[in-house]
């Protein structure tokens, strides 16, 4: 696995880096989100539109990235739009999905864009070189929240992602019994391993929580924290979650985590 670098950060090494959601309906409740979630010092943010009740305007999308980047500073950002399908917000047609990521990567503030690579996998993949053409890194995506895929198929998914051509690879599941977590953290083990691409990977729901904990064992280079609002079942408060990952941390090293609270 190669280590990406986007800004300052550099995802595919050493513990996994906290992103907290920002799930705002309003550019007022988005932007107090961002706010309280700074102060937790996360490594990323990732704003998902789909809860973002303008999402239709381009002009208040792009206006809501800049606000955005004006306050978090150096931290990337990740632009989101969950379909309803995939455990998102709200419903989406695949031509207006498509313009919403164009409408993105047009962003200067935007780092990362999140693309359901399942949606429609032949033109996603095509969708996919354009937004790097435009400048911009992304993350194909997958989530499965009424049920866990076999080994098999999960490893499948990670390297269709792989074969896409995407800078990031992430899978969400919903466990129903602790074989399914470990089988999800033996995929990514191997995905991980063998592929080049960074992988994300989560079991969701409590059942599940010892997965958001364990990347840098298991290989998966991002986790989601919440500092208020979560975005999905079984994400742990950002402080927690700095305190765990530091306590598992591998390689000894003594750096210091600053405000842990």
């Amino acid at each position: 696995m190669k280590p990406l670098v986007i800004r300052e950060l550099t995802l595919g090494t050493g513990r996994p880096k906290i992103c907290v959601p920002l799930t705002g309906k309003t550019e007022e409740e988005i932007l107090s989100q961002a706010e309280a979630a700074m102060k937790k010092e996360p490594d990323l943010l990732e704003w998902r539109v789909d809860f973002f009740d303008q999402v239709e305007k381009e002009e208040a999308i792009a206006g809501m990235c800049q606000k955005l980047g004006d306050k978090i500073g150096q931290i990337p950002l990740i632009f989101t739009f969950r379909s309803e399908k995939e455990g998102g917000n709200r419903q989406i047609s695949l031509s207006d999905y498509v313009d919403l990521l164009k409408i993105a990567a047009k962003q200067p503030r935007t780092d990362l864009i999140d693309v359901e690579l399942f949606m429609e996998q032949p033109l996603m993949s095509r969708i996919i070189r354009d937004l790097q053409q435009m400048g911009k890194k992304v993350i194909a995506s997958n989530h499965h929240f009424e049920g866990t895929p076999k080994k098999e198929i999960m490893e499948t998914i990670l390297s269709q992602m792989e074969e896409a051509g995407a800078d990031l690879r992430k899978l969400a599941v919903m466990p129903r019994n602790k074989e399914q977590v470990w089988d999800l953290l033996g995929v990514t083990i191997q995905a991980a391993d063998s592929g080049e691409k960074p992988v994300i990977t989560m079991a969701m729901g409590q059942l599940g929580c010892a997965s958001r904990i364990l990347g840098e064992l298991s290989g998966s280079c991002i986790t989601f924290g919440t500092a208020g609002q979560s975005s999905a079942p079984g994400q742990m408060e950002v402080g927690q979650l700095k305190e765990i990952l530091w306590a598992l941390r591998l390689d000894g090293d003594e750096e210091k985590m600053i405000n842990i609270k």
